[in-house]
C-alpha cells in the first residue's frame, strides 16, 4: 500500500469498563494507537458486495495490519466515530487491514 493512500490520522480504541463514583459498572474508551489509514464511504455497489452487512456499513478504512483489531474496537477521526463491523486481513498476509465500519453518532 502507498503511504500517500493513507492521508488521515485516526485513534484506534478499545473498551473497557469500570466503576463510576455511585458504584455501577460504565463503559470507558481508551486510545490504543494513533495510525494513518485511508478512509472511504462505501457506495451502492460496494454494499451489495458486503452482502449481510448491507445495511450497516458505511465506510471502508484501511491501515497498515496491525494485530489485536477486533470488532469491540472503534475508530476515531476529528469529531467523528467509526464502530468496526468486520476486519479483513489482505490476503492473509499481515500487510494491511481492511475495516468495514459504521459510522455513528455518540
Amino acid at each position: 500500500m502507498r503511504a500517500a493512500a493513507l492521508r488521515h490520522r485516526v485513534a484506534l480504541q478499545s473498551v473497557g469498563t469500570s466503576y463510576d463514583d455511585y458504584g455501577d459498572l460504565s463503559d470507558s474508551w481508551s486510545t490504543d494507537a494513533s495510525v494513518w489509514a485511508s478512509i472511504h464511504p462505501v457506495s451502492g455497489q460496494e454494499t451489495d458486495i458486503a452482502g449481510e452487512l448491507a445495511g450497516v456499513v458505511t465506510h471502508k478504512i484501511k491501515i497498515r495490519y496491525k494485530a489485536g483489531i477486533t470488532p469491540q474496537s472503534r475508530i476515531t477521526f476529528d469529531s467523528r466515530t467509526f464502530q468496526i463491523e468486520s476486519v479483513r486481513n489482505w490476503q492473509e498476509r499481515n500487510i494491511y487491514l481492511e475495516l468495514l465500519c459504521k459510522e455513528v453518532t455518540t
